[in-house]
């Protein structure tokens, strides 16, 4: 009887360590993700926000691929 006891003690101590680990990893992620999204972001006193683009963008294709042209399938 003792030792089921002392398993659901267990079980409950790690679960509560578990649950507060959890926690503290996504107050951290959101964290990060907040910062992040301020990156670009400039507010002004009369509460305007301005949005810069950053130049980390980068293109998808290169210039000297060729321009995309639309078709239809003949059957």
């Amino acid at each position: 009887m003792l030792g089921l006891l002392l398993f659901f003690a267990l079980v409950y101590v790690f679960g509560f360590i578990g649950v507060q680990i959890l926690r503290h990893k996504l107050r951290k992620m959101q964290q990060r993700a907040e910062e992040r999204a301020d990156e670009g972001r400039t507010q002004y006193a009369d509460g305007q926000i301005i949005y810069s683009k950053t130049g980390n963008d980068r293109k998808h294709f290169r210039e000297t691929d060729g321009e995309y042209v639309d078709y239809e399938e003949v059957k």
